[in-house]
């Protein structure tokens, strides 16, 4: 067990080398404000194939990192890490294209320390950056000569937590957590005027670079309630607020003219980007054993953003609904390995935090999920398998704007241990 162990924990360092780049994401217009696409899913591969619901649906085998509080139900040691991507088609009313990513998801440790009290330790993308838009217009007073400008971005924000869940009394446990943020920006906006009549001009690309690195830490608070029903009927509530944060920002601008041999030199500046609060609540059924269904809420209050420059970005306060749930139908069948197998399905909509062009942008879609028992399980060890799928719309084609059409995708790999029973056999 511990030889495996050590290898989950040498490929898991092998990815922490691509952190600060992590993008979970395929090009996106939309990531070009704020501080990108904020990652949703606080979970893992688990709570992706339920459509991101897990603020009060606890799982004993699962990391129950979506919120704090829930963490005292994980009673044995847990690894989980995960691996998640999609496959994006972009339209606009004149034409479209395809595009794909892939990389970390979650890497997570969970360990119980006292009867009452579990923590955990992860990793995780907090944002993602990854765009590349270009616009051609004529110049004014000029017909025959065009300008165009393309604006590109990349990068992303990660965040490293330590959380806590403890058992206060009957059904109430309470949470925190701490979380590290950081990783950089590139962003470029640049200018190409084209002119049958002067082509020097025209081989001329005037371009401003800037690359903003961020810190801070950011806190949050859970709480979840489990009440017995009836038999074999359990209903839990449960909630997570985000406090707001201030993140340390230094930017570095530079400014480029592609036919020079050099860049002229730019500036370097610090500053503070502030993240808003935000608050996730959720209600769940469950029959102690193998049936969970659960809805979430989830409140951001965007307009409260403040960038580098203290500007906002026109962002606007979100939401989030979804419902999902899991079923196994035998968890202890012998005949059939696919009455072990837990299957998993949701529904989401968001009311995102962008308006261009007068118009709303919402995000919906559906996904599926299912866990993959792995190999024979003991009192010890438990090791399995878990996928998801979903397919979402984002975005319109109206008013000259940019629809997606994305295919979400991820896999992951959990390991259950009872690390401190000392054993009589070896």
């Amino acid at each position: 067990m511990y030889k495996t162990f050590r290898v989950l924990v040498g490929f898991a360092a092998l990815c922490l080398a691509h952190t600060t780049q992590a993008q979970l994401i395929s090009n996106t217009p939309y990531s070009r404000y704020g501080i990108g696409e904020i990652n949703e899913n606080y979970g893992n591969i688990r709570t992706a194939g339920m459509a991101g619901v897990g603020v009060s649906a606890a799982n004993s085998f699962q990391a129950n990192t979506s919120n704090p509080a829930l963490l005292y139900y994980n009673s044995i040691t847990n690894f989980d890490m995960g691996i998640a991507g999609q496959f994006k088609r972009v339209s606009t009313e004149t034409g479209s294209y395809t595009d794909g990513n892939a990389n970390l998801h979650n890497l997570s440790l969970a360990v119980p320390i006292m009867k009452r009290w579990s923590s955990a330790v992860g990793l995780r993308p907090f944002s993602t950056v990854n765009y590349q838009v270009a616009v051609s217009n004529p110049v004014e007073g000029n017909p025959e000569a065009t300008i165009s400008r393309e604006y590109v971005g990349s990068g992303g924000l990660s965040e490293v937590y330590f959380g806590h869940g403890v058992k206060v009394v009957g059904g109430l446990t309470v949470g925190g957590s701490a979380s590290y943020i950081f990783g950089n920006i590139a962003s470029e906006a640049a200018s190409t005027l084209s002119d049958p009549e002067q082509e020097l001009v025209g081989q001329e690309r005037v371009s401003i670079v800037n690359r903003t690195t961020y810190n801070g830490f950011l806190f949050r608070a859970g709480a979840n309630y489990r009440q017995k029903l009836k038999d074999k009927l359990f209903l839990s509530a449960g909630g997570v607020y985000s406090l707001n944060a201030e993140l340390d920002a230094e930017r570095k601008q530079a400014y480029e003219r592609r036919t020079q041999a050099n860049p002229v030199p730019g500036d370097s500046t610090e500053g503070n980007v502030t993240l808003p609060s935000n608050y996730r609540v959720g209600l769940s059924l469950d029959n102690g054993s193998n049936l969970t269904v659960a809805a979430d809420f989830a409140s951001y209050k965007w307009s409260d953003f403040k960038g580098f420059e203290g500007q906002n970005d026109n962002l606007r306060d979100s939401y989030r609904v979804a419902i999902g749930g899991e079923y196994t139908p035998d968890a202890n069948a012998i005949d059939s390995y696919f009455k072990r197998i837990m299957y998993r399905g949701g529904a989401y909509y968001s009311q995102t935090p962008y308006e261009l062009n007068g118009k709303e942008i919402t995000d919906k879609g559906v996904t599926v999920g299912a866990m993959f028992p792995i190999g024979i399980s003991t009192i010890y060890d438990l090791y399995q398998l878990n996928v998801s799928l979903g397919y979402g719309q984002r975005g319109t084609t109206e008013s000259g704007l940019v629809k997606e059409d994305y295919l979400q995708f991820g896999i992951g790999f959990t390991v259950n241990s009872r690390w401190f029973i000392k054993r009589r056999v070896e």
